[in-house]
């Protein structure tokens, strides 16, 4: 025999306790896919590759794959990164050393931006070890450029002297409103930020200057650090020469030094000390500004018009590849659709429970069912259209 009250507090309390396990059950299907997504995107982050610019490995001097300069070249590459830890060189932000003897004997060297962190740097000079053997695969001579550092080979003595060839001039395709006005602004912020980096131990730094109420012109100079106090300013002055003033941002990549300015911050401003910049005077509407990417090269030489090999000229608008797109939804596409899944399972095991048992033992009806499909769903395509 039963008594009414305690029946009706067991079924309420089972009812309790069925709700908070979905509760719980529905936490964890919210839980698991925000984990997800930001485990993948932490991992995005930490594990991407360095931003490459440019390289450069003129075929005039070559080696063979069993040659005692490729040996010495491979030592050098694969070590490199041990033995600049062991010396402080990512702290430093840069690190030169050889391997072997004369005649092939090799020299090599990196410079890190002066804002990166140690790890940044690291992880830069890491990835070009073998990104420029993949892309100079039998050349004696090379270099290659990217936005946190660059990694410098030669069978020659490179070391402490000034290169200025090749020079890799990348310029933004958008024009910049009063041009005269801007070119001086450009002018005297990067020859302040010169004489500074002439005489910073790094040999780098950074300025920034009121363009517009509302715009603010950034500015970065950096030398290898172990050129003289005349060489670098001669390096970067010849990089001064061929910048792009009349666009909204440019730079000019040397094996020795290199200078940039754009109107968005494009380093890190706390790790770089800079004075704050003047007031503006004047506040012309403001230009779209886009960060450049290489899209097209043109040889020539921008002051004199006459085709110079050793010039390059990189000119472009920015864009978000479509391999980071489809890598940055592709998880959350999937998280979403866990999500939905552990969703409607919850909801169909709850009315499942709830509802009473059938008479008939026959054929089921999806009737009183909720019914999810999905048909003909394509990621790829779904990625690409997006």
């Amino acid at each position: 025999m039963s008594i009414p009250g305690c029946t009706q507090a067991e079924g309420k309390g089972k009812s309790l306790r069925e709700m908070r396990m979905k509760m719980a059950s529905l936490k964890f299907f919210i839980f698991f896919p925000v984990l997800y997504v930001g485990s993948f995107v932490i991992g995005l982050t930490s594990a991407a590759d360095p931003t490459y610019l440019y390289h450069s490995c003129p075929n005039t001097t070559t080696f063979n794959s069993n040659s005692t300069y490729k040996s010495n070249l491979n030592f050098l590459l694969s070590s490199i990164v041990s033995n600049a830890t062991r010396s402080n060189g990512f702290s430093a932000g840069f690190y030169n050393v050889t391997a072997g003897q004369e005649p092939d004997k090799v020299y090599a060297l990196f410079l890190c931006r002066g804002d990166v962190t140690p790890t940044t740097c690291q992880g830069c000079v890491n990835f070009a070890t073998s990104d420029i053997l993949r892309r100079c695969p039998v050349e004696a001579e090379s270099i290659i450029w990217y936005d946190e550092c660059l990694l410098r080979y030669s069978g020659a003595s490179i070391f402490s002297t000034m290169a200025s060839s090749p020079s890799i001039i990348m310029y933004n395709l958008n024009n910049v409103t009063e041009q005269a006005r801007f070119n001086q602004l450009v002018g005297t912020t990067m020859m302040a930020a010169a004489n500074e980096s002439v005489d910073s131990p790094k040999k780098f730094s950074t300025r920034k200057a009121n363009f517009t109420a509302f715009q603010t012109l950034y500015c970065l100079v950096q030398c290898t650090p172990d050129l003289s106090d005349l060489g670098c300013n001669s390096c970067l002055q010849q990089s001064f020469a061929n910048l792009r003033t009349t666009q909204v941002g440019a730079r000019v990549l040397l094996p020795s030094c290199n200078s940039r300015f754009e109107l968005y911050p494009f380093y890190n401003e706390n790790a770089t000390a800079a004075p704050p910049p003047p007031p503006v005077l004047s506040s012309p509407p403001p230009v779209s500004v886009t960060r450049p990417k290489a899209l097209y090269k043109n040889r020539a030489n921008l002051n004199t018009g006459v085709q110079n090999k050793n010039v390059t000229v990189l000119a472009g608008r920015s864009g978000i590849s479509s391999s980071i797109i489809i890598a940055i939804v592709a998880p959350i596409v999937v998280a979403v659709a866990l999500f939905i899944a552990g969703y409607c399972f919850l909801i169909r095991r709850a009315r499942k429970k709830n509802s009473p048992p059938l008479e008939d033992k026959g054929l089921e009806t999806l009737e009183g069912w909720d019914t999810v499909a999905v048909v003909g769903f394509n990621l790829d395509r779904f990625l690409l259209e997006k």
